[in-house]
This record gives C-alpha cells, sequence and structure tokens, in this order.
C-alpha cells in the first residue's frame, strides 16, 4: 500500500497538515546551560525569544526545551524548567500569537503550565509518556498535540552500552505498546506523531538501521531529530563530506525519497530549506 500523500496532525483546536513532499520543519530552542549544541546561548530570555522568533521565521514551528537530554545530563526539577521555559514561551506566543509552539518536556507539570500560561499546541515527551504517570491523562484530557519518543534509558545512563537484537524491531513493538495505551487513555491517534529517538540509548549502527529501517507500516508520522547529532561524523567520513551538515543533507535526502509525511526537528530550517530547492 502506497503511503498518504498528506496526514492531518490534530494539535488542540489547530489541525496541520503534514505533507510527503515537504517536511514539517520544527526549529530546536534549547534555553539550558548544558544541551550538546546551544547549551548556555539562550539562557537569557531576551537572547531566547529573540532567537525562537527568527527560527519561527524560518521553519514552520517552534519547540522549545528547558532540560538538556544529552548523554550523561542531569534531572532538573519541574520547578527549574517551568522557570526557564515558560517566560520565554508566553513572550513569543506574545509576539506571534499565530506561531506553533511547541513544548520539550516530559513532565506534566511542565507541559500543563505551557498549556495554560502559553497556549502550547504540543508536548515533545522524550520518554514516550513513561517516566511523569500523569502525562497521558492530562493529555487526554486537553487534546494538545503529542509527540511520543522512545529513549532507550533516562539521559544519566542511556549511552552506557545500549544493546538491541533488533533495533527496528524492537523500537516498533515500542510503538504498537505505547499506541495501544495512548487508545485505553483517550489520547485520539490523530493527536500522536512518533520519534524513534535517533541518539537516545542508541550507538551509530542503531541509529543507522533505524533510518534504513521500514516504517511504512505506521499509521501516524515520524519525526526525525538528526540535526547535530554525533552519528552524522560517522555518515561523513564514510561518503567523503565535508561536514555533519552535509550529512545531515544527505539523510534528509534518503528520508525524503520514502515519500511518506515527516516532522523534521532542526537547528536550521532556512538552510534544511534551502538544502531541499
Amino acid at each position: 500500500m502506497n503511503p498518504p500523500a498528506t496526514q492531518g496532525w490534530r494539535c488542540g483546536s489547530r489541525r496541520i497538515e503534514i505533507k510527503a513532499s515537504r517536511p514539517f520543519l520544527l526549529g530546536i530552542l534549547n534555553v539550558t546551560p548544558d544541551s550538546f549544541s546551544d547549551g548556555g546561548r539562550y539562557q537569557r530570555v531576551d537572547a531566547a525569544v529573540k532567537h525562537g522568533l527568527q527560527l519561527c521565521e524560518e521553519g514552520d514551528g517552534l519547540d522549545v526545551g528547558g532540560e538538556s537530554t544529552r548523554p550523561g545530563a542531569e534531572a532538573i526539577s519541574a520547578k527549574e524548567e517551568r522557570g526557564r521555559v515558560i517566560p520565554v514561551l508566553q513572550q513569543i506566543r506574545k509576539e506571534r500569537p499565530d506561531i506553533f509552539l511547541s513544548v520539550d518536556t516530559y513532565k506534566v507539570e511542565v507541559a500543563r503550565a505551557a498549556f495554560e500560561e502559553a497556549g502550547v499546541d504540543v508536548v515533545n515527551d522524550v520518554s514516550g509518556g513513561r517516566w511523569d504517570e500523569g502525562m497521558w491523562d492530562w493529555v487526554a484530557s486537553v487534546g494538545v498535540g503529542y509527540v511520543c519518543m522512545h529513549a532507550g534509558g533516562r539521559p544519566k545512563e542511556m549511552q552506557k552500552d545500549p544493546s538491541y537484537k533488533n533495533v527496528v524491531q524492537e523500537v516498533g513493538h515500542f510503538f504498537e505498546e505505547r499506541m495501544n495505551g495512548m487508545d485505553k487513555v483517550g489520547i485520539e491517534t490523530e493527536r500522536v506523531v512518533l520519534d524513534v529517538g535517533v541518539g537516545f540509548g542508541k550507538l551509530a549502527e542503531h541509529n543507522r538501521a533505524l533510518l534504513e529501517g521500514d516504517w511504512g507500516w505506521l499509521s501516524r508520522p515520524l519525526m526525525w531529530g538528526l540535526s547535530r547529532k554525533s552519528f552524522l561524523g560517522v555518515t561523513e567520513k564514510e561518503k567523503g563530506l565535508r561536514s555533519r551538515d552535509e550529512a545531515l543533507d544527505w539523510w534528509h535526502r534518503e528520508l525524503l525519497r520514502r515519500g511518506k509525511p515527516m516532522v523534521w526537528r532542526v537547528h536550521q530550517p532556512a538552510r534544511v530549506k534551502s538544502s531541499l530547492s
């Protein structure tokens, strides 16, 4: 069966059409001191808002995170995370009431505050609902869009000898189990996007297998977060490319050939757009 040309993503009162011909681009804004790529650059609210608004102009939406989930990162409290993300989300919403906003958090307390105080459209949950048992009931109650990601453990220990017999099958089984669980608590299927979690408890060979895997059987679009991940260095060397950005472009072109609606989470939406033209 051929994949659909478009798929809908219901996020609160919005319905986003995700096209196979062009990915939906979510810009990444980390308001953290320790994220692997841009940690510390946007800790001040004014700097974060300025960069966030620029990303909004370049892409289709913005994903704001206040806790680093890089390998080895320490968890922070919900109070500290709220203090980082809520002022930024509120100001961006004030400046651009129409913008598509996502909050990157696995804590229901942070998700609720982002929804109630800044009107976020999506909760991007790296735990897939496993690290805060209240998350799914709340998502179901308010009808926010939801990204369910696979992570091979919490950031503190996830890269300590990750092991899979068949990573594509295991992540696929995870999605089946999670989709069944979400259905039981009342999260509508059309509100869900899935993320295989490239780099989250996976080695380079696991990431490659996930990228090369057949995901055509999934009923929902996939989000891919490849930007600036370390495995790109392997592709850069293998393909004789000049940079990780060129390796990112290579994988993006490969993904587009699948002809399936996708969301891409990227640091440089304008550059990604240019690479596809």
